[in-house]
């Protein structure tokens, strides 16, 4: 480990850089601003709204942390170090920003030129961000880090903009006709997010879930586990199976959305299909979150497991008005994929780096 970090250290004063070269495949767009668009602006910016943005400092100690990459985008190239470089897990690092750099460019129109910023990976959600060392930027912050930027970063299924609008054309093809599903709620997913049920801001767990459903069984949830990470104990009774498939879910009038080590992975996904969305109030800030709406885009969950059969019975009685949230839901999601979507992100961009935007950069 300690040669790993020092031949990082002789890298870095060489003036090496871990590089990834891209190139924009479509000609840069401006969007249409709108008062709409402008708060979205104003909620990703957050505190760096109404003050300076901070300059960039490097201190070496501080790439120690793997949850944090150096973006710096200039001279037709975008450069990155990870700070894993520094932990030793170089195939992960590489992987990872990779697939971050890459979705921060399909998701925009433009990249400005001159942008120099930590950005923050992980779960953490910032929590552990220092920006005493300049600009931070993520796609998850937590309610409390209004000093780190927000910007359109995509993990696994849950995107935006130009993907966004693909993924909801290729969703439809699994809806199952409302009268065609059964009167239930459906969850899939990993056993992740333990942290939420002791740290703040606090919120209805998958374990808590899990583990009523285990103690009170009912046929009108059905509960897919898929998994359960070496860091996690499964609970008591419940193994994880083999997997599910969109069309599953979709065949339940209800899906359940719950929070994994940060905001759930499938969170576009569950929204762009045709059934009504259960979930807990947001308890982190994510794009896909601005100016979401409970009992307008979906039906919210108290933080108890019991609440749930309590508003699916809510859907079954109110049925029209269920189907109303759900077409609100694909309205408020087609707006991210529209013009004024693609200016706000632009002008997040570009009140944090004065310089002209990038026309375009090699592609690997």
């Amino acid at each position: 480990m300690l040669i790993r970090r020092l031949l990082f250290l002789l890298f870095y004063l060489a003036g090496g850089r871990w590089r990834c070269d891209y190139r924009i495949d479509h000609e840069p767009e401006a969007g249409r601003p709108s008062q709409k668009a402008r708060r979205l602006v104003e909620f990703c910016l957050g505190e760096v709204a109404v003050g300076p943005v901070p300059n960039l400092k490097i201190y070496r100690r501080y790439l120690r942390r793997p949850f944090v990459l150096l973006l710096t985008v200039g001279r037709g190239e975008i450069s990155v170090i990870a700070g894993d470089w520094v932990a030793g897990r170089m195939s992960r690092a590489r992987y990872d920003q990779k697939k971050i750099v890459a979705a921060l460019i399909d998701q925009r129109a433009c990249i400005p030129s001159g942008l120099n910023c930590w950005m923050i990976r992980g779960d953490s959600a910032g929590s552990k961000a220092d920006t005493r060392n300049g600009l931070h930027i993520a796609g998850v912050r937590s309610w409390c880090r209004r000093d780190i930027v927000l910007v359109p970063t995509a993990n696994r299924e849950r995107v935006l903009g130009p993907n966004l609008e693909r993924q909801m054309h290729e969703i439809r093809q699994f809806w199952v006709l409302w009268e065609d599903k059964s009167d239930s709620v459906w969850w899939g997913g990993a056993l992740t997010g333990d942290r939420w049920k002791t740290e703040a801001p606090r919120t209805l767990t998958r374990r808590e879930v899990l583990c009523h459903f285990r103690e009170n069984p009912c046929d009108r949830v059905n509960i897919q586990l898929t998994d359960v990470p070496a860091s996690s104990d499964a609970p008591l009774g419940i193994e994880p199976g083999t997997g599910f498939t969109k069309r599953e879910a979709f065949s339940h009038k209800c899906l359940l959305l719950l929070p994994g080590n940060d905001v759930p992975s499938g969170l576009s996904w569950y929204f762009a299909g045709n059934s009504v969305v259960l979930m807990p109030r947001p308890h982190l800030d994510h794009i896909l979150y601005f100016e979401l709406q409970p009992w307008e885009h979906y039906v919210p969950v108290d933080n108890d497991p019991r609440d749930i059969l309590v508003k699916l019975q809510w859907v079954m009685e109110n049925q029209a008005r269920a189907r109303k949230i759900v077409e609100n839901s694909h309205e408020r999601l087609r707006w991210f994929c529209g013009p004024e979507y693609l200016w706000a992100c632009n002008e997040v961009l570009r009140r944090i780096s004065p310089a002209e935007p990038l026309a375009g950069a090699r592609r690997e």
